[in-house]
């Protein structure tokens, strides 16, 4: 190496060092910043969702604003745990400051009662687990862990009034099926062109939607939520589909099932055994898909698993063909 390339190369080490010592210096000198949580309620609780609040102390000693990037946090109560994790916009510490925030995440009500093994309108012993990301400078991103545990009120679930009737909004709940297992559901279906697709719980209609522009069929979505309802009706006719799909606002257990060829569920265990007595009236050769949840009692054609490239989980499909092939049920199903 010449004695300039020699020189240039030390130069370069030196102003490296340096860099590193200075980001040493930084937080030597400003210390690092720290999390504490001060407490978790839940609110608002929706036919979808239910509202976490996280409250939770922030300390910032930098001379510039901490910006807050994502929360990651598990939920632990008698053994049993549920997992979640949002990103934050716009929430930045001041600098040189200690300030408490709200951070909120939207959670699936029914998958939280699920995994804690819990009832709404209970009070459940908690334990919460906090990973708190910040974007510090020089740094990067830095993990700031912070724990509470107490009492969790759960809230009441809501109803929902459709007519003289009111439902239990849990029975209504929509939780999307990626695409990906919609057209695996309806590829295990071998649907035709010629068949009628009744989709139980439309949510927004993705599934009517599928069937009737790809395979050309007549399908027809029942929900009793406006919300979903309306969702659905804009899906038909954004797709141009009008022609062969149908909304409907109908409590699912009241329907005729007989006149269909193909029916598609995403429904809680419990629900899908309550409307045996309905698929059992269905034509021989009828087809039902169930897009994760089992039907206890009824022996199963085909099960698949599928993992979405939507949301890198894995999905399991259930068939049955008519006329159901009833099994010995188990007791204690939810």
């Amino acid at each position: 190496m010449k004695v300039g390339q020699r020189a240039i190369f030390s130069l370069a080490l030196a102003a490296a060092l340096l860099t590193g010592c200075q980001t040493t210096q930084q937080v030597q000198r400003f210390g690092r910043p720290t999390a504490r949580m001060l407490g978790l309620k839940l609110q608002d609780a929706k036919l979808d969702y239910v509202t976490a609040l996280f409250e939770v102390e922030v300390d910032n000693p930098y001379p510039e604003s901490l910006p807050l990037v994502s929360l990651s946090y598990s939920l632990t109560s008698d053994a049993n745990m549920f997992l979640s994790a949002t990103p934050i916009t716009l929430t930045t510490v001041p600098a040189n400051t200690r300030e408490v925030f709200t951070l909120q995440d939207k959670i699936v009500y029914e998958r939280l009662l699920r995994a804690l093994n819990a009832k709404a309108g209970s009070t459940i012993p908690y334990q919460a687990d906090l990973r708190l990301w910040v974007d510090a400078p020089d740094e990067g991103l830095v993990k700031l862990p912070s724990s509470s545990q107490g009492q969790l009120a759960l809230p009441g679930a809501p109803e929902l009034a459709v007519g003289e009737k009111v439902y239990h909004a849990l029975d209504v709940i929509f939780v999307p099926t990626p695409q990906d297992v919609v057209e695996k559901m309806l590829e295990l279906a071998e649907v035709k062109k010629s068949d009628l697709v009744y989709d139980l719980g439309c949510g927004d209609g993705r599934i009517v939607v599928t069937a009737a522009k790809k395979y050309g069929c007549r399908a027809a979505g029942y929900d009793l939520d406006p919300q979903r309802l309306k969702e659905s009706l804009e899906n038909v006719q954004k797709n141009q589909v009008g022609d062969l799909v149908t909304i409907e606002q109908r409590d699912i257990f009241t329907l005729d099932l007989s006149q269909a060829n193909v029916v598609t569920l995403y429904l809680l265990p419990s629900l899908n055994v309550k409307l045996i007595p309905q698929l059992e009236k269905l034509k021989p050769g009828s087809r039902i898909v169930s897009h994760d949840f089992a039907m206890e009692g009824v022996k199963p054609d085909k099960v698949v698993t599928l993992t979405s490239e939507h949301d890198d989980t894995e999905h399991t499909i259930y068939l049955w063909t008519a006329p159901l092939k009833k099994e010995p049920r188990a007791s204690g199903i939810e």
